[in-house]
């Protein structure tokens, strides 16, 4: 009799741990479905709704295979039992769908894009370096350009990263490196698409300063015709160098990148509000990833970084003793091996770093 009431006790203890089990599985279900809904719905009302329909057939056959395998499920009404797998497979694909969002936003917001403001100097020259993205979040760039007015009332030139237009080499500048198209327009659009802003919008707040004292402001940066000089050398003196780039160029050809961006630009323009949102949130999460690891070496490297580096470390040698750099961030390192190899006392005295990217701000009030 004393075995009879411990094996009930067991069976009891089994089911209560299969029914706690199920309501936390079933309670984490709908808190998965209720913070899903706003993407789905900002996707449009099609999305929820197919959605709903495909649940609605994936949930026959799986209850049909669940009342096969479990003899107690024929105990349950067949309609509540389609009704409940039909819930669970709405939320396993609303889950589906919106976690990759929310997880590109919670990168953003905890694993922020970081850039360096450098220090630099060699005893004689101070050249403090301001690593940028080219699209980046607002306040990133007001800080940028109050730092660029401080600078200048402590007696400092400003050197701008920007490759000029040449005649000789615009061409090939835009066919080989700006997408096939104007690479400020190009940053312009991803700008817009990624709910952030192009750097080259908050710098025309210096345009009074500049008319009134252009020495203090320069373009240290090569044009396009140089650069396509540069390429054709090394064309011409490393078979390896032009192998790599018809490689490269080759798999960007295959993988359609520039389509790719192009059809989603099309398609932005007739978005609707919550799309505009999402594509804002996926796009800066991939940002925040792309920018943030390191990435391989690109196969045009020696001209967009290299290249760039060796003539920018002549420039802040021939330059004057106080120099503010706005350049890519990713330029800092080979910029500071080629200060070396020109004087080797120079090194990095302080850094701070500035989040570039960040989601935007919407606040409201009431006046």
């Amino acid at each position: 009799m004393a075995t009879n009431d411990a094996n009930r006790y067991e069976i009891g203890r089994g089911e209560r741990l299969k029914l706690r089990v199920g309501t936390i599985a079933w309670f984490l279900a709908i808190i998965g479905l209720l913070l899903s809904l706003p993407i789905l719905l900002d996707l449009g009302w099609w999305a929820l709704a197919a959605a709903i329909v495909l649940a609605l057939l994936l949930a026959l056959p799986i209850w049909w295979l669940v009342r096969r395998l479990f003899a107690r499920q024929h105990l349950r009404r067949w309609f509540s039992g389609y009704f409940a797998t039909t819930l669970a497979v709405l939320s396993v694909i609303a889950i589906t769908i919106a976690t990759p969002l929310y997880t590109l936003a919670v990168t953003t917001a905890v694993q922020p894009l970081t850039v360096p403001q450098a220090s630099l100097t060699d005893g004689n020259k101070t050249v403090v370096f301001q690593g940028m993205v080219h699209v980046g979040s607002e306040g990133f760039y007001k800080s940028v350009v109050y730092d660029i007015e401080k600078a200048l009332s402590e007696g400092y030139a400003i050197y701008y990263e920007g490759v000029s237009n040449d005649p000789a080499g615009d061409a090939w500048f835009s066919q080989n490196l700006a997408g096939g198209g104007d690479l400020s327009a190009n940053y312009s659009k991803l700008g817009d698409a990624c709910g952030l802003k192009f750097q080259l919008n908050y710098f025309g707040l210096l345009q009074q300063d500049m008319a009134e004292h252009p020495e203090r402001h320069v373009t240290a940066d090569v044009s396009t015709a140089d650069m396509m000089h540069e390429y054709e050398r090394l064309v011409a003196a490393d078979p390896g160098f032009a192998a790599r780039v018809a490689a490269a160029r080759q798999d960007d050809t295959s993988q359609g990148e520039g389509d790719g961006a192009a059809a989603i630009f099309n398609w932005l323009e007739n978005a609707t509000p919550g799309q505009r949102a999402l594509v804002g949130v996926a796009c800066r999460g991939m940002m925040t990833r792309l920018l943030g690891a390191k990435s391989e070496p690109s196969a045009l490297d020696p001209i967009i970084l290299d290249y760039r580096n060796r003539e920018l470390a002549k420039r802040i040698e021939a330059g004057p003793d106080k120099i503010f750099i706005t350049y890519g961030a990713a330029h800092l390192p080979g910029l500071l091996e080629d200060l070396r190899a020109i004087n080797p006392a120079w090194e990095i005295g302080s850094v701070k770093w500035l989040r570039a990217i960040e989601a935007p701000d919407n606040l409201e009030g009431e006046i």
